[in-house]
């Protein structure tokens, strides 16, 4: 007999925030280290992301996420909360959001809005 400890939920009753699909340069550091690794943010939302790599960190790494565009610069704290080898990893905001840091990702997030179809977007 196999006892659950938790019910089984889909994604979508998990989710606080709706991601949105996009193809976002990130710079992804690491505490301690000076090497970085340059990947792409499969999709996103207020509460983290999904980073595509073939060589994920283990669950548990933290890191520290570095967007960058025109006039769009933005540092998020995190840590790796999904590894899956040969695809990616899903990434966990981690520190509580400054007024600035939230403005920074709502806007990141209002412009992908503006620029994917309504169908494009992942399930929420």
């Amino acid at each position: 007999m196999v006892r659950r400890l938790f019910p089984l939920m889909s994604a979508t009753e998990r989710r606080k925030y709706a991601r949105r699909q996009c193809e976002l340069t990130v710079e992804v550091r690491f505490r301690g280290q000076s090497e970085t690794l340059l990947a792409t943010v499969a999709d996103i939302c207020l509460g983290g992301c999904y980073i595509s790599t073939v060589s994920p960190l283990p669950a548990g790494t933290v890191v520290l996420l570095c967007f960058g565009g025109p006039g769009e610069a933005a540092t998020f704290a995190g840590k790796t909360v999904t590894c899956m080898p040969g695809s990616g990893m899903g990434i966990e905001f981690t520190a509580s959001l400054d007024d600035a840091s939230a403005e920074q990702l709502n806007a990141l997030i209002a412009r992908l809005d503006d620029e994917t179809p309504k169908a494009e977007q992942v399930a929420s």
